[in-house]
């Protein structure tokens, strides 16, 4: 078996180099192959871990190729193991694609079914307390069984998310992102076409016909609308949370991800009618004027203002073009079905962008990072009451509808007054920790999960 893997990945890295019109099917047999030699390895645990970064390259570089394919993210999370949150944002993404990949829906359940196990006994699935709570509350909503457990675990979680965020620091920048999309496709009820957000995703009514009947929630049964509502509550909890840490950096990339979501649902009435009053706009109102910065001192004196530069149409982007770099969200981001027209086009078409760096944290990009939230938020803003920008603050509307209760309120005794810096100093430190799952050293390095 290995003499037949190492011959025939060595043919499909010559047809790769030397017949470049099938480059993508080449890439993809590639990645295959690599997956086979690291599942056959039992007995040496570092050729394993170097099988599964070549495989893990190889696919990498074809999602870039396809990325509303989602068979590649099915099969990346299949390599992301041990990390659970990476595991279930893969998945996630496999299946809320243009392309999804239906065989994921049983594939998922390895992940899910050790951990919603473990109260029992039956499962030995170790992981830490908090992707333990997180990924079994996704289970139960995915199973949609043993849901008088949901409440209790989704409180797990959010009792613990807090304090995982002080204490990962900078590793919280790509664990947020994983979170934020989970949780955005959890309301989709992980694309259900059932699901009254996903109906607002499909190709737009003719001319003459009813927009508003795309969120009609008559054609949805009560079931699917609790496990939406519970879906939601775990989502907006989660913001409430994240939310309130003011100054910090390391939540930033959760709330510009969340924020591409509500935009492309604002843009969607009939889909905003259910999110709408839930969603933690107050809290996102207090984080925005944080990040709008009055002086804007990082502006020439004839450039325009951080105000103008918000409330252009176009996709903001650095003045310096060997600064304009997509962000290890974005990358994340790119094929999500409520992504699709987010990014400009050519955005990830970047020679200088290397597949080993896409990962990387760069210092500049806190700066550029927030202006794209702020620039997101006026977006919202633009197509709705929700919150209001007046040239100087953002502000929760007042006719916005009230929230009710959500889990968060069970994890939060007072409000917060005070705020967060970041305690990682050292770029090249948060560099390694943001480093690219995908990411593969030519020369036999080994890769860390």
């Amino acid at each position: 078996m290995l003499a037949f893997i190492y011959l025939a990945y060595s043919m499909m890295a010559l047809l790769y180099e030397t017949v470049p019109t099938f480059e993508d099917t080449w890439i993809e047999c590639l990645g295959d192959l690599g997956r086979y030699r690291m599942a056959i390895e039992d007995d040496d645990i570092r050729d394993r871990e170097v099988w599964t970064g070549v495989a893990r390259h190889w696919y990498s570089k074809a999602s870039d190729k396809a990325p509303t394919t989602g068979r590649l993210y099915h099969h990346l999370a299949i390599l992301a193991r041990p990390n659970a949150l990476q595991q279930l944002f893969y998945y996630s993404k496999s299946l809320c694609v243009a392309v999804p990949f239906t065989s994921a829906r049983e594939s998922i359940l390895t992940l899910f079914e050790p951990v919603l196990n473990s109260d029992n006994g039956q499962g030995q699935y170790r992981l830490p307390p908090l992707d333990t709570a997180f990924v079994k509350a996704h289970g139960l909503l995915f199973t949609n069984r043993d849901m008088q457990r949901f409440e209790p675990t989704v409180k797990e979680f959010l009792g613990l998310l807090d304090n995982q965020i002080g204490r990962v620091t900078r590793k919280f920048m790509e664990q947020g992102y994983h979170i934020a999309i989970a949780n955005s496709v959890a309301m989709l009820s992980f694309a259900s076409k059932d699901n009254i957000l996903m109906k607002a995703l499909l190709p737009s009514p003719k001319e003459g016909e009813d927009v508003q009947m795309i969120g009609d929630s008559s054609s949805v049964s009560p079931q699917l609308l609790v496990t939406f509502h519970h879906a939601q509550n775990l989502a907006n909890s989660t913001a409430d949370i994240v939310l309130q840490r003011i100054g910090d950096p390391n939540v930033l990339p959760f709330i510009h991800v969340t924020l591409v979501f509500m935009l492309f649902m604002a843009r969607r009435p009939a889909a905003m009618e259910y999110l709408q009053a839930e969603f933690p706009w107050e809290r996102l109102s207090t984080m925005l004027n944080t990040l709008f910065s009055h002086k804007d001192q990082s502006q020439k004196e004839d450039g325009p203002s951080q105000k103008d530069r918000i409330q252009k149409e176009d996709f903001p982007q650095p003045d310096k073009k060997d600064d304009a770099r997509p962000f290890p969200e974005d990358f994340a981001m790119r094929g999500l079905l409520w992504a699709e027209n987010y990014f400009p086009d050519k955005w990830f078409i970047q020679e200088k962008t290397d597949e080993e760096e896409k990962y990387h944290e760069r210092a500049s990009m806190t700066a550029q990072r927030k202006e794209r939230i702020l620039w997101l938020a006026y977006r919202i803003a633009s197509l709705g009451s929700w919150i209001t920008f007046d040239g100087n603050k953002f502000s929760a509307h007042s006719t916005t509808p009230s929230r009710t209760p959500t889990f968060a309120s069970a994890t939060t005794a007072s409000s917060r007054t005070g705020t967060w810096e970041s305690q990682d100093a050292d770029l090249s430190e948060a560099e390694e920790d943001l480093s690219s799952p995908t990411a593969m050293l030519a020369a036999g390095t080994t890769s860390h999960d």
